[in-house]
């Protein structure tokens, strides 16, 4: 069977991490440090990048500084201390992410300070590295090898002036944060610190928290739902800003279909409704949109959250699903909806397609109806 596949439109890895970036960083630790041989990382480093995908040029990195800073750990750190630029403006609200190749100083420190003689030190370190680039990634070694100290460490971080600081602190513990080293804790743990944040005056901090409860309810659901009820009756988080984080955190429950979050939002788990005129075509070519159209009729007062559902096929037969948002609104009963979706189906770089059979199907509420077989075609 044929495949068809698409290049990636640009490489993350080299937008990163390339020669102005290393420089940027070499320079720095150059200034603190006469001894740096800033030439040679350079060079090493940009001779090994074109191998190397984004995680490990960020190793790479560590490497070069690992032969080329003092022995001693401590006099390590004191030169990756001298060589952090300014910190990031604290006064701004949201997106201020600073320079991504200032993460490499905190993997340093992950790498070789995750010991009882330097941990304090360390950790210190990560919250003035966080507030240049966030570290993030860096405390999950200590997370895991030093829960109660990094904990309190969090904690504490967690009620910092700093916006940068506290955003690390729920970052720092979401248990499936992208490209970094799971989590595992006590659900209460993350959520304890959560308590602490979700009142937060920037969408920095607050989009933070929201995504920490949507990677923990994939695994626990109800201390999510517990969390989000207890915020509400406090009343501490601006209204429109807590219906925001709501709906972000329980973002893949509602995917799902997951009862008690639907219930929690206002949209009944049993929807009442009818479904009639459905049209899907029989076949496709890659590159064209499928068109779906149908009416949902709705037979009680209520709201409604439609989607459709595509499966796609893969290369082993079995199918993948995703889920497309149509729809959500207040209805009346007798009310009507028209649905007319078109979903591409393109090439992209983060999904392959193969032609073969897929489905579609009709979700609101959770519940599924009408699923419809077509073709995709080269």
């Amino acid at each position: 069977m044929s495949v068809r596949r698409t290049e990636p439109l640009f490489s993350l890895a080299d937008q990163l991490f390339n020669e102005s970036s290393v420089s940027l960083l070499s320079s720095g630790i150059k200034k603190a440090y006469r001894r740096f041989d800033a030439e040679g990382f350079q060079s090493e480093a940009l001779e090994k990048f074109p191998e190397l995908e984004l995680k490990e040029r960020i190793s790479a990195l560590v490497d070069g500084l690992q032969v080329r800073l003092p022995t001693d750990f401590n006099k390590a750190l004191e030169v990756l201390h001298r060589a952090l630029p300014e910190p990031l403006d604290p006064a701004l609200q949201d997106d201020d992410f600073g320079q991504f190749i200032w993460v490499v100083p905190g993997e340093y420190v992950s790498r070789h300070g995750v010991r009882a003689d330097s941990l304090q030190t360390s950790l210190n370190f990560l919250r003035e590295a966080t507030k240049r680039f966030s570290s993030e990634f860096a405390i999950r070694p200590f997370l895991a090898d030093f829960p109660e100290e990094t904990m309190q460490f969090v904690q504490e971080c967690a009620q910092d002036d700093n916006y940068h600081v506290r955003r690390f602190a729920s970052e720092g513990i979401r248990p499936l944060l992208p490209w970094a080293r799971k989590v595992v804790m006590p659900s209460e743990a993350i959520v304890e610190v959560l308590d602490q944040l979700h009142a937060d005056n920037t969408r920095f901090v607050t989009r933070s928290v929201a995504n920490a409860l949507n990677d923990l309810s994939k695994s626990d659901p109800d201390p999510v739902l517990d969390a989000l009820g207890r915020w509400q009756r406090m009343a501490r988080q601006d209204k429109e800003e807590l219906e925001w984080m709501t709906r972000h955190g329980l973002r893949t429950l509602l995917k799902q279909g997951h009862e008690a979050s639907l219930e929690f939002l206002g949209y009944p788990s049993k929807p009442a409704f009818s479904l009639s005129g459905v049209s899907v075509p029989s076949a496709i070519k890659v590159g064209e949109k499928l068109l779906w159209r149908g009416s949902v009729t709705s037979k009680a007062k209520q709201n409604l959250k439609i989607g459709l559902a595509i499966y796609f096929h893969k290369a082993d037969g079995s199918h993948s699903q995703k889920l497309f948002a149509v729809a959500d609104r207040a209805v009346a009963k007798g009310e009507k909806v028209d649905i007319d979706k078109a979903i591409a189906f393109k090439p992209m770089s983060t999904r392959t397609l193969y032609p073969g059979t897929h489905h579609v199907e009709l979700v609101v509420n959770g519940v599924r109806r009408g699923k419809k077989a077509f073709e995709l075609k080269e």
